[in-house]
């Protein structure tokens, strides 16, 4: 299990020593559980932090950091930057990037709406093909066509 994390760099992080930083009111250290919900104001860290687990689980560091240097530790013992494969620790991290690598075909790039990824049985399919030929009469005003178009003139 991982304990902690020291970050000289990575993101927006510079020199974060985990032992001096993170500690409860009667000054012990809080290291990191089983299972760990990372939470904070904006621009706090948290996908920062995120990424550092994600590239572990990935193996690969993401785009747009540069110079990253990070060390975690363990039960497993020590991970770099330059160790992120072939360690031993099983990491599972849920953040905007796994969406991005796993999920993208649910949303729409244009709009950002989740698209319909599944449709089961005979009539569902029915609703879909009419809902597809209202939705085309209907049109739209950012496209310049159907109804919608014709009532806005």
């Amino acid at each position: 299990m991982i304990t902690h994390i020291d970050i000289s760099n990575f993101g927006s992080f510079s020199g974060l020593s985990w032992k001096k930083s993170l500690r409860d009111n009667a000054g012990n250290i809080q290291n990191f559980k089983r299972l760990n919900v990372i939470y904070g104001r904006n621009y706090s860290g948290k996908t920062t932090l995120s990424r550092i687990f994600r590239a572990l689980e990935t193996a690969r560091i993401p785009i747009n950091y540069s110079t990253p240097s990070f060390t975690v530790y363990g039960d497993k013992g020590e991970v770099t930057q330059a160790g992120i494969i072939g360690h031993s620790y099983d990491i599972r991290v849920y953040n905007r990037d796994f969406v991005t690598d796993n999920l993208s075909f649910l949303v729409n790039q244009a709009s950002g709406e989740i698209k319909t990824f599944a449709i089961v049985g005979e009539k569902n399919k029915e609703i879909e093909v009419a809902i597809t030929t209202v939705e085309a009469k209907l049109g739209s005003i950012e496209s310049k066509a159907g109804l919608i178009d014709s009532a806005h003139k």
